[in-house]
């Protein structure tokens, strides 16, 4: 089975660089488990005409906002960011 290929953005690695330790080895495992599988565990399509294409996978209370390019196998992260009411934008 081809392994999805993953690709964090500058913000996400701001993000995943700004977490204590613990939290990034957390967030570390999530992603790396990514790569057979984006779609697995507690994964959800983003609604909203600006969120169009997005998905979000619940690791605790964080959450890891990423765009499936399902043709060639690459996952773009945008964000790692602790739910909040102002997680969305």
């Amino acid at each position: 089975m081809a392994k999805w290929t993953i690709i964090l953005s500058p913000l996400a690695i701001g993000h995943f660089n700004d977490l204590q330790p613990k939290q990034r080895q957390i967030i570390a495992h999530a992603i790396d488990r990514m790569h057979d599988n984006p779609f697995i565990g507690d994964v959800k399509a983003l609604q909203g005409k600006e969120w169009k294409g997005r998905y979000r996978k619940r690791v605790g209370r964080f959450r890891i906002i990423f765009i499936p390019y399902q043709k060639i196998l690459h996952i773009k992260i945008s964000a790692i960011v602790m739910r909040s009411e102002q997680t969305y934008w």
